[in-house]
């Protein structure tokens, strides 16, 4: 149960003796408010322009009939309440505890309402934490991986050509060892020719 904003400040309030859903408050502006939480909750059922400063104070008489303000300049106003604002209603205390009780449940609701919200919250930040970490890992290990996956790459062509390389290389000596001849086999093939020689003459 709340009100509507009032930009005059309260200076001073109290429940009527006689009618437990009565009450009235008095503001900065020297409006003098008559609330009915039973007739209406929002506004006030009455509002009276007791003064043009601020009233500071206010007392009821313990029939309920006559009120009494007090301005910021000292004066004393006296107001009398007609029958319906002093006079008990049927059932009126059972519609006020009524009310009581529904607003207090309402409040517990309210408030257990507020918690779960705020363990949402909670819980939901949480996981978002724990899902960003998840996802960091997730793309270190993507890295991590992308990274092997490349160096296992870059050694393997390290590899190839070491041993093409070496191919080449041996290769290489092989036709260097064919391009040279024998010097014991040219000895040979000389006196051979020689031999040839001799015979012909």
């Amino acid at each position: 149960m709340w009100t509507k904003y009032h930009k005059a400040y309260l200076t001073d309030g109290c429940w009527s003796p006689i009618r437990p859903a009565v009450f009235f408050t008095t503001k900065m502006d020297g409006t003098l408010d008559i609330w009915d939480i039973i007739f209406k909750q929002n506004d006030p059922t009455l509002s009276l322009q007791v003064c043009d400063e601020p009233l500071h104070s206010l007392r009821v008489q313990e029939q309920g009939r006559l009120i009494a303000t007090g301005s910021h300049s000292g004066t004393t106003t006296l107001l009398e309440l007609s029958d319906s604002l002093c006079t008990l209603q049927r059932n009126e205390k059972n519609l006020v505890s009524a009310i009581f009780e529904r607003e207090t449940r309402r409040e517990k609701i309210l408030d257990s309402r507020h918690r779960e919200m705020k363990l949402k919250e909670r819980t939901k930040s949480s996981q978002e934490k724990e899902q960003t970490e998840e996802e960091y890992e997730e793309e270190n290990l993507v890295k991590k991986a992308e990274e092997d996956f490349f160096y296992e790459i870059e050694q393997e062509m390290k590899s190839r050509e070491k041993k093409e390389a070496a191919r080449k290389e041996k290769e290489d000596m092989d036709k260097t060892d064919k391009g040279k001849a024998s010097p014991v086999h040219e000895e040979r093939e000389d006196s051979g020719n020689k031999e040839d020689g001799s015979k012909e003459e």
